[in-house]
């Protein structure tokens, strides 16, 4: 290669790259009417040598399944921890029902979103949990699935 075509190429530098780390669906089987905390979902990511976070996306998805012919009206939040700590809301979806269930056994129904969680995803190996916090307004029996994915969006 001639020496003054490789000096004249651009040096890449602060090239934004990303990482996600996928955890393990849950299913949940609630017959409350209750405010009930689903199963939660654990993640300990380690960012790449040399990185620096730019930001953390939390990819977060909720299906729900009517396993009784009942009306429901589901309300629901998302919520996340760093290393056991108090749970902090990420998403609250709690003010409306978001989602609805008709009066028919199998009626399905879901959710996905991206939530930015840079404020609570700071440091490489520390475990962080999330999870759906769910509010049907009908004590029938509805399962829940729920998915989550941490995305690292980092700088080299």
């Amino acid at each position: 290669m001639p020496e003054a075509w490789s000096d004249s190429l651009p040096t890449i530098k602060n090239m934004e790259l990303e990482t996600e780390w996928a955890i393990n669906a849950n299913c949940d089987s609630v017959a409350s009417d209750a405010v009930t905390n689903l199963t939660v979902g654990s993640v300990t990511p380690t960012f790449p040598v040399g990185s620096t976070r730019v930001r953390a996306i939390l990819v977060a998805s909720i299906h729900i399944l009517n396993v009784a012919a009942n009306t429901h009206h589901i309300a629901f939040r998302v919520e996340g921890n760093k290393d056991g700590g108090a749970y902090q809301v990420l998403l609250n979806l709690m003010a409306t029902a978001q989602l609805g269930l008709v009066n028919l056994d199998g009626a399905t129904n879901g959710w996905a979103g991206a939530i930015d969680v840079t404020a609570l995803v700071d440091a490489s190996g520390s475990t962080y949990n999330f999870r759906f916090v769910v509010d049907s307004d009908n004590a029938g029996a509805v399962r829940y699935i729920t998915c989550f994915t941490l995305v690292l969006i980092y700088t080299m």
